[in-house]
């Protein structure tokens, strides 16, 4: 190659460098016309749901903010109602936590009401039963999920099963 088509080359490449720069800049204004700038009003809903997800979850306390908060959690505590309180109702506790796998039969759980469950309870006794819910069997955790089940519960929402 000479020198003449050297320039030429180098013109004609600088030309399309040049209109894809200019192309760049119009699509630019183009597309901040099309989608303008949402103005930061100083408390966006963005930084409110960045600060939520970066929120520690937990924390550890020593000294006397760890006695404080040692003391509001045994004040909570004792604002409990007391086990006496506490409604026995099978029903309530069978439909409210136990009917989610005791009526379709969810990872072998007996249904209510089958044959199946008459055999158990035929087997193990209705103590049995009441130890296995209490304890948990198989796929079923311990008083069903739920620590806050009184052992007269469980025992209310077994014997309901039962009928």
């Amino acid at each position: 190659m000479n020198n003449k088509q050297d320039h030429a080359f180098i013109r004609q490449f600088s030309g399309v460098i040049a209109a894809f720069v200019v192309l760049t800049i119009v699509l630019i204004f183009v597309a901040r016309g099309v989608e303008p700038e949402v103005e930061e009003d100083g408390i966006s809903s963005r930084a409110v749901l960045a600060e939520q997800r970066i929120a520690p979850v937990g924390a550890v306390r020593s000294g006397e903010t760890g006695a404080a908060a040692l003391a509001e959690a045994a004040a909570a505590l004792t604002a409990l109602p007391d086990a006496e309180d506490v409604v026995v109702d099978g029903p309530s506790v069978y439909n409210g936590l136990c009917a989610a796998c005791h009526e379709s039969g969810a990872a072998g759980a007996p249904i209510r009401g089958s044959a199946d469950l008459a055999a158990r309870a035929d087997e193990r006794g209705l103590d049995g039963l009441v130890q296995n819910a209490i304890n948990g069997i198989n796929a079923m955790p311990a008083r069903g999920g739920n620590p806050a089940l009184t052992d007269e519960q469980i025992r209310a929402s077994v014997e309901y099963m039962l009928q």
